[in-house]
């Protein structure tokens, strides 16, 4: 798909390791102002210190933050700011876990309808721990992972920023005009069944 300008829109990346396979979680930023290298590396080390703070505690240990990785999406030639302060951030659970291609979505809700107004996210490393059954996630461990997610949100908007859904379809063809924006507004969980990303499985990602 070629390049399609999204204005003012921060692409973040935060990138790990598990068990050897390299993945990642993007979510999207509107700066809400044009976008400066200042910018980049802000949200960057916010997405950094969200992942370190509320997400790396309630996954395994065998997941690694690597870096996160902040572009400017308002041309195919914006700039980017990577942050990694040290390869030692680790998941707190030491337990086992389930495979690498097993994750928990959360969902993205912004004020709108529609798949286009809707995004998801989803998390690595769930440990066993965290389980009631094989598919299940207990009710404290999807409501703690809701949470987390709802940490970033808040972050970002704590920094006069704005976590969207960037929408560049409608109807099966490219929007008119470029991107809708959707502003993401809370964190909701579906259900409590596990699942998958298969590109995460060993030897079929990165």
């Amino acid at each position: 798909m070629p390049f399609v300008a999204a204005p003012n829109i921060i692409q973040l990346e935060l990138r790990y390791t598990l068990q050897g396979q390299q993945i990642e979680n993007r979510v999207m930023v509107d700066n809400l102002a044009a976008v400066t290298p200042t910018a980049l590396e802000d949200t960057a080390i916010l997405g950094w210190n969200w992942a370190e703070a509320s997400l790396m505690p309630l996954v395994s240990v065998g997941l690694n933050l690597r870096e996160a990785v902040a572009t400017d999406l308002t041309t195919d030639t914006g700039g980017q700011f990577t942050y990694a302060p040290d390869t030692t951030t680790v998941g707190a659970d030491g337990g086992a876990a389930l495979p690498n291609e097993c994750a928990y979505c959360v969902s993205l809700h912004s004020a709108s309808r529609g798949r286009s107004a809707r995004g998801r996210i989803y998390l690595p490393a769930i440990p066993l721990s965290a389980m009631t059954n094989p598919n299940n996630l207990s009710t404290s461990a999807g409501a703690a992972f809701v949470s987390a997610v709802q940490d970033l949100i808040d972050a970002v908007a704590a920094a006069s920023q704005q976590l969207v859904i960037v929408s560049y379809r409608h109807n099966n063809a490219p929007r008119t005009g470029g991107p809708v924006y959707f502003p993401v507004l809370s964190a909701v969980a579906t259900d409590l069944i596990i699942d998958s990303m298969r590109r995460r499985k060993p030897g079929v990602g990165a």
